[in-house]
């Protein structure tokens, strides 16, 4: 058995565009209404919706 090399992971940083604000903002709003979703997880994914911080493996 060969041994395998650990991939190197890449972090890079980004400015959102208008298309991410505005699935971002959908997102959120949608969530924030349901009494069920914490206003945490609902902030959550409106972050991670931006996509700001990508990750590549290389």
């Amino acid at each position: 058995m060969q041994p395998q090399r650990p991939r190197a992971v890449t972090v890079a940083w980004g400015r959102p565009g208008p298309v991410d604000f505005v699935i971002a903002s959908a997102l959120y709003y949608l969530l924030h209404v349901q009494p069920q979703v914490h206003e945490v997880i609902a902030i959550a994914v409106g972050l991670a919706a931006l996509r700001c911080v990508r990750i590549h493996r290389v």
